[in-house]
């Protein structure tokens, strides 16, 4: 492998580990946020029944 498809592989392996984190903090984010929804419509819900 050449210095060029070094760098072009050290490159795409960059994006693949950024890609991965950040769509890992906005599944995190997510599912922090729909627990929180529950939490809070479960107690409403009981009440009404």
């Amino acid at each position: 492998m050449n210095h060029h498809q070094n760098a072009i592989f050290h490159q795409l392996d960059n994006f693949i580990k950024h890609s991965h984190s950040f769509a890992m903090t906005i599944f995190h984010k997510i599912t922090k946020l729909a627990k929180l929804v529950i939490l809070l419509i479960i107690p409403t819900y009981a009440k009404v029944s």
